[in-house]
């Protein structure tokens, strides 16, 4: 028998072998075919301030062999056929204007590449124009903005680690942006409260875009409303931002929705642990230059939720949203495009009914929580001659809440304990003319009306069993009108000058506010450059704040109708240098004044620290202040030859004064933020037709801030009461979050597959999410627990 075995196995062999080689065989059939998988480049080259077509630009891909290239046509659009998947790039030239070099394009099989290049005039008129290898691809889209501002891509927010395809986490990583906790995506910016951000959608102001927003911190939120598949290109401002954005102390976020496809019809699911998302973009009618896009989401939770068992799958957050734009050319008529943004969330809370069990007051809470955002814009663009444009929007926009809460009483009763009604919603209407006179001056001015629209009930009770009490009971409009002129002025091809001036008048408190911007930037040829910029901004509270309802006895009076806008002095020194031709270092120290803060009389509160304090009934007065001063460095890789690294430190100081004329920390003065991303992409397969990328980011934080708890005081009342004589003079260790970002692409004939991975917090580290007073240990202890978070998607584009 030994034998026999040992007579198979020349055979054996044989059958091995042959078997092996018609496998490989059929592999190099497999990638014979993959051979020719090419996808199409096209867009449109215009000029980056009035967006007029600039006929006969040269675009050339840089990185095939043999190069490819075209010429743009009159009305300045290109198309270039058949160019290799993977990674490329495209030099974009025109005489008199400055050469654009888009490095390393994704080019994908499952969706055509559109581009949109905005070329800027040179200021010196030369006969050949020298191609400069200087990579700025951060470099804002807005050409008006001198400091503290960069542009972001949608392939970044699926890259970084710790994005999860959310705008509002990928600018975590930038210079002086800090967080909250990680459940949600507030954003911080250089020791500001989250609220004192605008967000723009569109050129439209549009509330808070995150689904279950200000839920835990005014401006904050859960994750974005917004979905990666259809945002384009975007801006985020850090200070000192141009005189067309208002209504901002922190920060501006400026997004834009990139228009559908108006020539292939394509489209994308992507399913994973956030949502089930689907997605679609094409002509609008074969021929035609007009196009859709538009993405829905529904939140898995709410899909699976009828697996988990009764007393949890109520509390799981259940979310959908939609976004769409309608792109539709008028030929000299120009463009009209119609947007919109949809989001609904909801997530219930069940008390406890075993009184022996209950830990902490949230164990005695039942509850429903209803939210709702929504925006709709009609925008038009046409151009006027061949130096100036015309942009004018009209959008409604508008949120919702509605809370219906209950606490179950020692008798074991329900009492209602809570009421949240709140229906505001605001039109708007916006008009900004741009005109370039000249290669070395353009300007910008516009108008912006809003009239918003309010309707608001909050009621709480004090005491469980004593009923409700009225906090906010208000319904009506006021109007909010801002102006603004900017002009940019190429003194030299060495010296810019940025400068504008903004006004506006809110007429519920009839305050008018004027404010000054100015940015100066001196560029030591095209390597390095120093910039100074300064400009006063202001803010609006929330609406509920301002209708509050002191109870005085059997008088109930409005005292906070009349307070003050909040406001604010930037000032910015930036020095930013290209160390190699893909490198840069940046540096900008920068101090902020804020005054006219509302604050309590001879009190240590402040409107600075706010966290979601709906029934907030007390009077307030415009009398508080604050400054942050600190230093943010960056230094970035851009994604060259497979690698990239980010690394971003702020060090920084956030102080404030209440009510009480003494100086505090702020809530958010940690003190110190070190982002570090790195991330490597590899090429595999016969054809290069998979990539195979991994992201990696550590995220070192100074402690939050806390206030000490008063003991005594807390075991009397049986909750939790703080030392207001010490705000936020405590502060927690410091913290280290790690996160990781896997992504494999695998390109086919007509479709691209997307594996990703996505995992926050992979050392485990605990977040503090406040104090409770514990009722069967008689004590005040604090919720601490670590939370790892991983996202795991698959998405095809076809």
């Amino acid at each position: 028998m030994l034998n026999d075995e040992y007579k198979r196995v020349p055979n054996m062999k044989k059958w091995f072998i042959s078997g092996t080689a018609f496998f490989l065989f059929l592999c190099s059939m497999h990638d014979a075919a993959c051979q020719d998988i090419t996808q199409t480049v096209r867009g449109k080259v215009v000029d980056s301030e009035t967006r007029t077509p600039l006929p006969f630009a040269n675009i050339m891909i840089r990185t095939t062999d043999p190069s490819l290239g075209t010429t743009s046509d009159s009305k300045g659009l290109f198309r270039i056929d058949r160019v290799p998947i993977g990674r490329h790039d495209i030099q974009v030239s025109f005489m008199g204007y400055e050469t654009r070099v888009i490095p390393e394009l994704l080019v994908s099989s499952g969706k055509e590449t559109v581009l949109d290049v905005a070329l800027k005039e040179a200021v010196l008129k030369m006969e050949a124009v020298a191609v400069t290898a200087y990579t700025q691809k951060d470099k804002p889209l807005n050409s008006m903005s001198t400091v503290s501002a960069r542009t972001f891509s949608v392939e970044e927010a699926r890259r970084y680690a710790g994005g999860w395809d959310d705008p509002g986490r990928l600018v975590s990583s930038f210079a002086g942006i800090t967080t909250d906790n990680l459940r949600d995506n507030t954003i911080i910016i250089r020791g500001n409260s989250p609220k004192g951000l605008l967000w723009r959608l569109e050129g439209v102001e549009i509330p808070n875009p995150n689904h279950f927003a200000n839920m835990t911190t005014f401006g904050g939120g859960g994750i974005s409303a917004l979905s990666a598949l259809v945002v384009g290109n975007s801006d985020f401002y850090t200070s000192a931002f141009p005189a067309e954005f208002g209504n901002a102390v922190s920060g501006v976020f400026d997004i834009n929705m990139r228009s559908g496809n108006n020539e292939t019809y394509e489209h994308a699911f992507q399913a994973g642990v956030i949502g089930i998302d689907i997605s679609s973009e094409g002509p609008l009618w074969n021929g035609s230059r007009a196009s859709y896009l538009f993405n829905y989401r529904y939140s898995t939770f709410g899909l699976i939720r009828s697996l988990f068992p009764e007393e949890i799958k109520d509390f799981l957050p259940v979310y959908q949203d939609l976004s769409f734009k309608i792109n539709l050319p008028a030929g000299s008529a120009g463009v009209f495009s119609v947007w919109g943004l949809g989001s609904d969330d909801s997530e219930a809370m069940h008390a406890e009914q075993d009184s022996a069990l209950w830990e902490m007051e949230d164990d005695r809470i039942e509850g429903t929580i209803l939210q709702r955002t929504a925006a709709l814009g009609l925008n038009h663009r046409v151009i006027l001659q061949k130096n100036a444009c015309l942009n004018t929007s009209l959008a409604i926009t508008g949120s919702s809440m509605k809370y219906e809460g209950e606490i179950l009483g020692n008798d074991l009763n329900f009492y209602k304990n809570e009421h949240i009604d709140i229906r505001n919603y605001m039109l708007t209407w916006t008009s900004v003319y741009n005109r370039k006179f000249s290669a070395r001056h353009t300007s910008r001015s516009g108008i912006i009306v809003d009239q918003m629209h309010y309707n608001t009930v909050l009621e709480h009770a004090p005491v469980y069993d004593q009923g409700l009490i009225g906090v906010v009971d208000e319904q009506g409009a006021s109007s909010f009108v801002q102006v603004f002129t900017q002009s940019k002025f190429s003194i030299t091809e060495r010296w810019v000058i940025n400068t504008g001036l903004r006004g506006q008048y809110f007429d519920l408190n009839r305050e008018t506010v004027i404010e000054p911007r100015i940015g100066i930037s001196y560029n030591f040829g095209r390597a390095q450059s120093v910039s100074l910029g300064y400009g006063k901004h202001s803010r609006l509270e929330p609406l509920s704040l301002y209708f509050a309802q002191v109870h005085g006895g059997s008088r109930i009076s409005q005292p906070n109708k009349a307070l003050k806008i909040s406001k604010a002095h930037h000032l910015v020194l930036a020095y930013d240098i290209s160390l190699t031709p893909n490198i840069r270092l940046k540096i900008e120290p920068y101090a902020q004044f804020l005054f006219d803060v509302p604050v309590i009389p001879d009190s240590s509160f402040s409107v600075l620290n706010m966290e979601a304090d709906w029934y907030f009934d007390k009077k307030l007065i415009s009398s508080g202040s604050g400054r942050n001063m600190g230093i943010d460095m960056t230094i970035e890789r851009f994604l060259q030859d497979g690698h990239y690294y980010l690394i971003t430190a702020s060090l920084f100081d956030s102080k404030y004064r209440g009510g009480d004329g003494v100086e505090h920390n702020t809530r958010f003065n940690t003190r110190y933020v070190i982002n570090c991303l790195y991330g490597k992409e590899w090429t595999l397969g016969m054809q290069k037709n998979k990539i195979l990328g991994v992201n990696v980011r550590l995220n070192f934080f100074g402690g939050k801030r806390t206030t000490a708890v008063d003991a005594v005081a807390s075991d009397l009342a049986r909750d939790v009461v703080y030392d207001t004589s010490r705000m936020f003079g405590n502060r927690e260790p410091d913290k280290l979050i790690a996160g990781i970002t896997v992504n494999y692409r695998i390109n086919k004939k007509r479709h691209s597959s997307i594996w990703s991975l996505q995992m926050v917090n992979l050392f485990m580290a605990e977040e503090n999410y406040g104090d409770y007073y514990n009722y069967q240990h008689s004590r005040v202890e604090r919720w601490e627990f670590a939370v790892l978070i991983p996202n795991i998607s698959y998405k095809i584009e076809f």
